[in-house]
């Protein structure tokens, strides 16, 4: 009886003690396997800048922050690179190459975890003009120091206008400008003009190149300057540009596509004038004229590279 007694005694403490363990392994599965119930942030938009996106979504309710998550090819996913512990519903993401196209993702996050991510977007930072000319030395103005590369983003407005006028070729699609300083009193002054609507494909690429810029008393941001117009280059990128510089040029050459052509200006002392307004890393420039210094600057920005 007593042996019997301690059997069943043995037998019920393990019933207990597997029954306890069992408890706490279910109690620790639980707590392992809880996973936030935040849906997928909705409404999220990507817009392209100057060297960023700026990213907006729709504020999810128990949402105690949100993670971005991108890559600069599609299929994002919570495996790309993350940017953590974003406050609000909106983020500029800083930084960027230009002209490059970036695709995101947003998760909304709680004590819990992370929630579903959202459906996947895209932007293109603004692209700016690039030039072979290379920079050099720096022009005093004021205050400021004009130096380095300062370049347009592509353009694509009065197109028709330009067209129609004879002032780009008729295959254009888009355009921009470059500022180029290449000494202490020289610089490049450069229009390109592009068949497709990104600035891809070269038309036509001029430069304008000065010397002997001297730069006078500012009117605030203003500067006047004298200059000479020292030589232009120009390069035919199609067939329809070929055409078109011949004309432009009085047929005194025949243009080969890709091959750039110099024309140097005879009597390079006579004096040019223009006026430029530099704030900073943006410049402003008017149009060049042989009689007298502009009045006012033209509205296309130029950032410095």
């Amino acid at each position: 009886m007593k042996k019997l007694l301690f059997w069943m005694v043995l037998i019920v403490g393990t019933v207990v003690l597997i029954g306890s363990c069992a408890k706490k392994d279910d109690e620790t599965a639980a707590t392992d396997n809880t996973t936030t119930t935040l849906s997928a942030p909705t409404g999220l938009t990507a817009t392209g800048g100057a060297s960023q996106v700026a990213l907006d979504w729709t504020a999810l309710s128990g949402a105690s922050s949100y993670t971005v998550y991108w890559d600069n090819a599609t299929g994002v996913s919570s495996s790309s690179t993350a940017i953590t512990s974003v406050s609000t519903d909106s983020y500029s993401h800083t930084g960027l190459d230009n002209g490059t196209t970036y695709y995101y993702k947003v998760a909304a996050v709680d004590s819990a975890g992370t929630g579903s991510l959202s459906s996947e977007v895209n932007a293109t930072t603004n692209k700016y003009m690039t030039t072979t000319t290379t920079a050099s030395g720096s022009i005093t103005m004021g205050d400021d120091t004009l130096s380095g590369v300062y370049a347009s983003e592509c353009l694509t407005s009065n197109l028709s206008s330009l067209i129609d006028a004879g002032r780009v070729p008729s295959d254009t699609a888009s355009y921009g400008f470059a500022y180029v300083v290449t000494g202490s009193d020289n610089v490049s002054d450069e229009s390109m003009f592009f068949t497709d609507s990104s600035c891809t494909t070269n038309s036509v690429i001029q430069k304008f190149q000065y010397d002997n810029v001297t730069v006078g008393s500012a009117s605030g941001s203003n500067y006047p300057l004298t200059l000479t117009k020292a030589r232009s280059l120009i390069t035919a990128g199609t067939t329809t540009a070929e055409t078109y510089i011949e004309a432009a040029w009085g047929g005194f050459i025949n243009v080969t596509v890709g091959t750039e052509y110099t024309d140097t200006y005879a009597g390079t002392t006579n004096p040019r004038y223009n006026l430029i307004n530099l704030s900073s890393t943006t410049l402003y420039i008017g149009t060049e004229s042989s009689l007298e210094t502009p009045s006012s600057v033209g509205d296309t920005a130029m950032t410095k590279q």
